[in-house]
């Protein structure tokens, strides 16, 4: 049944404001869209190849809540297993550090962004962990025998960053290193918010690269950088711009801004096999206030998807989802096995999406 709660937040506005919504408890499809229960706040998403499964990060509300890293494989025996908890964060250590030396552990683990790439001839899992400090976790994807059977994790290394920071999602580049965003300067959550909306608190991107450490990326000052992806090749990352509402592509060996294309409220992003850039966009940035914190139901805010020819810059709707229902809003979408799974920073639950 359907509950009432009101709640104080910010959401990429100019002023507090105070907001009431509706949040849907049941777990009930809706048109093209079934709620599959039973996980917190699916914040980010990656697929496993070979029909392997969805890996989740579990959002823990910015380093509130803890949260996990879980794998789903869609189907009748479906369910949410859990491969790292903040128990047991360097579950599998075995000496491997792809990390920098001597980095010191989390104390909790509640990811935000994850990206999932090729490592010579491993899978590599990176994670965005909000902790007492920032950091970007490595872990070893090994699979499993079949495609039934959750895959494991082991540790394999960190990188912490400097206390101003506050990072929100990652990809993985082919120097060993990585590229994340940060979204603006840590102090006082409301008042950094309200500052970045008024283009006083700016984010950046960070890169880390082996043996060099940690730099700012040239020219990718904005405000509330977001989701991140990288090209096939590596040689150009992505970066979602959420209150400039802007697309932008950077040279990685350069710095330089290549592309810039306008979208509005754009959070993660994920490749289609068309080779466009799959977007979640909010419809409405004020209806989600009610959504902050939420770990039950769903407050049902709009999304849109969004699929972007990169290379024309012409954008394509493949879904929308007005205010309401059993699931939103998205802040990622990926094709999986003809259907697309959304993931939210909000509730407990992804949607599959089944579109026509």
């Amino acid at each position: 049944m359907p509950a009432f709660i009101c709640r104080y937040s910010v959401v990429v506005v100019l002023s507090v404001l105070a907001a009431c919504g509706e949040v849907d408890m049941s777990c009930e499809a809706a048109g093209d869209v079934t709620p599959l229960c039973g996980v917190q706040m699916p914040e980010d998403l990656e697929v496993m190849p070979n029909d392997g499964g969805l890996l989740i990060g579990e959002y823990g509300d910015g380093g509130q809540l803890p949260g996990a890293l879980v794998w789903y494989q869609p189907g009748p025996r479906a369910e949410f297993i859990q491969l790292v908890t903040s128990s047991d964060i360097t579950v599998g250590k075995n000496g491997d550090t792809w990390g920098e030396e001597n980095c010191p552990l989390p104390d909790q683990l509640s990811p935000h962004g994850i990206h999932l790439s090729s490592r010579g001839d491993s899978l590599q899992l990176l994670v965005v962990n909000h902790s007492s400090k920032e950091h970007v976790l490595f872990y070893e994807v090994q699979a499993a025998e079949n495609t039934e059977t959750a895959p494991t994790l082991a540790w394999r290394g960190c990188v912490a960053f400097p206390p101003t920071a506050v990072l929100n999602d990652v990809v993985a580049l082919p120097d060993g290193g990585f590229a994340v965003t940060n979204m603006y300067q840590r102090e006082n959550q409301i008042l950094a918010q309200i500052k970045s909306s008024l283009g006083l608190n700016d984010g950046h991107v960070w890169r880390w690269v082996p043996g060099s450490g940690l730099k700012v990326m040239a020219n990718s000052a904005a405000k509330m950088p977001n989701g991140i992806e990288v090209s096939e090749d590596g040689e150009s990352i992505w970066v979602n711009n959420y209150i400039e509402q802007e697309l932008r592509q950077y040279d990685v060996a350069t710095e330089e801004v290549m592309t810039r294309i306008k979208v509005a409220n754009i959070d993660n992003s994920a490749w289609l096999d068309d080779g466009r850039l799959l977007l979640a966009s909010h419809l409405s940035p004020l209806t989600m206030s009610p959504c902050f914190g939420l770990t039950k139901g769903s407050c049902g805010s709009g999304y849109e998807l969004v699929a972007v020819d990169t290379k024309s810059g012409a954008t394509e709707v493949i879904f929308r989802a007005e205010q309401g229902g059993p699931f939103g809003p998205a802040t990622v979408a990926v094709p999986y096995q003809g259907k697309f799974y959304a993931g939210s920073f909000s509730g407990d639950r992804l949607a599959e999406i089944t579109l026509y």
